[in-house]
């Protein structure tokens, strides 16, 4: 049964006409494959307000790290993709088949479609949120047929409400269509968020974490055949490793016990 269905209130204004999802370790994942999740950001991003979030693993531990808070945020986004091979491996364990839709890949997906699009449909405009100032110059090289402004976000995100509802503010009087939250987890779901709450009109906010800096090359993406192995997250921490051991040794890791705890549950 998909995650719409199971749910027994009417639908919160984000999640109308959602896109089929199944609920999976209590947050819900949707069923469309890349190509199809951007024709709808393309088609609806002149719609209402909706957000959507690319939940991995550590996305998932955060979420049950502080769920009042966090789950309730990821199961109202209008779309849920599954931005991880292990949670997609631990989907397959009860049979539920989620379509690896990573944030890296369908942001540089989604900005060449935008690139090349009929010039005679009013173009895009792309707020990216996160980077500096210079990234801007680097993607109009790149993407010269897609308006783009860049909006540099603080750090201390995660820790400030403040600053979180500042750079929502900001997104607020910017004019975009679509915007690219580019500020990690939990931060960039919480922006989402308040930009709703703050009474955003219309567009579609994509939490994408560091999507932008792989376009731009200031991180390196692993080599295919390490990919489709399911081993990125080991060549990231191998670049990076005072900044990523805690979230891939320690932290990322509990969503086992997550998956136990969750099968344990059903079972009784």
């Amino acid at each position: 049964m998909s995650w719409l269905c199971s749910m027994s209130r009417p639908p919160h204004p984000l999640r109308r006409r959602r896109p089929r999802h199944v609920r999976f370790l209590d947050m819900p994942f949707g069923q469309l494959h890349q190509a199809e999740v951007i024709r709808l950001i393309v088609e609806q991003s002149a719609g209402p307000y909706r957000y959507i979030v690319t939940p991995n693993a550590y996305d998932v531990v955060s979420a049950h790290d502080q769920p009042k808070r966090l789950l309730p945020i990821y199961q109202a986004a209008w779309l849920s993709v599954c931005d991880s091979r292990i949670v997609r491996a631990l989907a397959r364990l009860e049979r539920n088949i989620l379509p690896l839709v990573t944030g890296s890949d369908l942001v540089a997906r989604l900005l060449a479609t935008l690139n090349d699009q009929d010039r005679a449909q009013p173009p895009k405009r792309i707020l990216v949120v996160g980077p500096s100032s210079a990234v801007g110059p680097m993607l109009h090289g790149v993407y010269p047929n897609v308006p783009l402004e860049v909006l540099p976000a603080p750090y201390g995100l995660a820790q400030s409400a403040a600053l979180r509802r500042e750079v929502a503010r900001t997104c607020m009087e910017r004019e975009w269509d679509i915007a690219l939250l580019c500020v990690g987890c939990p931060a960039q779901a919480l922006i989402a968020q308040q930009l709703g709450e703050l009474g955003r009109k219309a567009g579609i906010a994509l939490c994408v974490g560091a999507s932008i800096d792989f376009l731009v090359g200031k991180r390196s993406r692993a080599p295919l055949w390490l990919q489709r192995l399911g081993l990125e997250w080991a060549y990231r921490l191998a670049c990076e490793p005072a900044r990523l051991w805690r979230r891939y040794l320690v932290e990322s890791p509990r969503i086992f016990r997550i998956f136990m705890a969750t099968r344990a549950l059903r079972g009784r």
